[in-house]
């Protein structure tokens, strides 16, 4: 049987191999941490059930085993798209990725918020504002847009900000 000094010395001496073998199967990475994962929960699960008899011979070549009978399983799922299939309860822990009618609502409203906040800015410092956060230009390229100084694009964008966040009190 083995204990759990044990299994950490052998995760620590196997783990690197077994992720190396599993990433040149599968080529994913994600696949493989996961797979490594499973190869010594398998490995777990073995020695808790196999109480009695003569244990694992050698560690490395089951280990070897599992990791690439797992890696082959996954590979064969993957071309037949097979889906894993989940608890009831699971899925529906899983949210949604529309929102609710109440959050499209205040998110509308946030919205026209903010718009009627930066209508409101005096007509340079919106423009200034506009162009930094909406069209994505540089102080320096804004300043050579206007013809004005890039300390004048900086006041008048930290001025925008601080009326932005007063609007929005």
């Amino acid at each position: 049987m083995v204990t759990t000094s044990h299994l950490d010395k052998i995760y620590v001496a196997e783990r690197g191999r077994l992720w190396r073998l599993i990433m040149r199967l599968t080529g994913n990475h994600a696949t493989a941490d996961e797979l490594v994962q499973d190869t010594f929960l398998r490995l777990l699960a073995s020695e808790t059930g196999a109480r009695s008899g003569g244990g694992i011979a050698s560690y490395e070549a089951y280990l070897t085993r599992i990791a690439r009978n797992l890696a082959l399983n996954h590979l064969r799922h993957q071309r037949q798209g097979i889906e894993i299939a989940f608890e009831r309860d699971v899925i529906e822990a899983i949210g949604d990725d529309h929102p609710s009618p109440e959050i499209a609502l205040i998110s509308r409203q946030t919205l026209h918020d903010i718009l009627k906040a930066i209508i409101a800015l005096p007509p340079r410092r919106r423009q200034i504002f506009i162009l930094h956060r909406f069209e994505g230009l540089t102080y320096d390229q804004i300043a050579a847009k206007l013809e004005i100084s890039r300390n004048t694009v900086m006041v008048q964008i930290v001025n925008a900000l601080a009326d932005l966040r007063r609007a929005m009190k």
